[in-house]
C-alpha cells in the first residue's frame, strides 16, 4: 500500500485538535470549580524559558491547521497572532482550526510528497519537500505543542488522562 499524505495529515490533525478542544473544556471547568482565574492558568508554563499555556495552544492550532493546509495549497483562514486570554477564545481558535482541517479533501493533498512547501518562520523563508515537511517538521511540532499544553494542565491538577490526550478514535 502506498503512503497516503492525506491519511498521514488530515485525520491525525483532526483527531488531535478535537482532543485539544475537549481538554480545553476540562481546563475551563476546572478553573470554574476551583475558582482559579483562567488568565493565571493560561499564563502558566512548565519552565521559565518555555511558552505559556496560551501560546502552546496557539502553536498547536497553528501547526495542526497549517501542516495539512500548506500541503493542500489551500487558502488559510485568518487567525490573530496573539495568545488567547480565555479558554472560550482558545476553544474557538481550536474549533475553527478543526473545521478548516476537516474541509480538506484527499484530492488536495495526495501526491504532495515532493511538492515544495515554502513558508515564513519569522523573517526567514523555509522550504522542505512535502513528505519531509509533514513527517519531520509539521507533525513533530504539532505534537510537541499539544503535549506541552496537556502537560501544563495535568501538572496543575486538571483531571485529564491519556484517553483525553488521544481524543476520539
Amino acid at each position: 500500500m502506498a503512503f497516503s499524505m492525506y491519511t498521514a495529515s488530515v485525520p491525525i490533525c483532526a483527531q488531535q485538535l478535537a482532543a485539544l478542544s475537549n481538554i480545553i473544556d476540562k481546563a475551563a471547568a476546572h478553573c470554574a470549580a476551583k475558582k482559579i482565574d483562567e488568565a493565571a492558568l493560561l499564563s502558566d508554563r512548565l519552565y521559565p524559558d518555555m511558552f505559556p499555556l496560551a501560546r502552546q495552544i496557539r502553536q498547536a492550532t497553528d501547526f495542526g491547521r497549517n501542516t495539512p493546509g500548506r500541503l493542500a495549497g489551500a487558502t488559510q483562514p485568518e487567525f490573530a497572532a496573539v495568545d488567547d486570554t480565555s479558554f472560550a477564545a482558545a476553544k474557538d481558535r481550536t474549533e475553527r482550526s478543526l473545521a478548516f482541517v476537516k474541509s480538506l479533501t484527499p484530492a488536495q493533498i495526495e501526491g504532495t510528497e515532493d511538492k515544495d512547501i515554502v513558508w515564513m518562520a519569522g523573517t526567514n523563508q523555509r522550504s522542505m519537500k512535502g513528505q519531509a515537511y509533514l513527517l519531520h517538521f509539521g507533525l513533530t511540532n504539532f505534537f510537541f505543542h499539544v503535549t506541552t499544553a496537556y502537560n501544563i494542565l495535568r501538572h496543575r491538577g486538571v483531571e485529564i488522562g491519556k484517553r483525553d490526550f488521544l481524543g476520539p478514535l
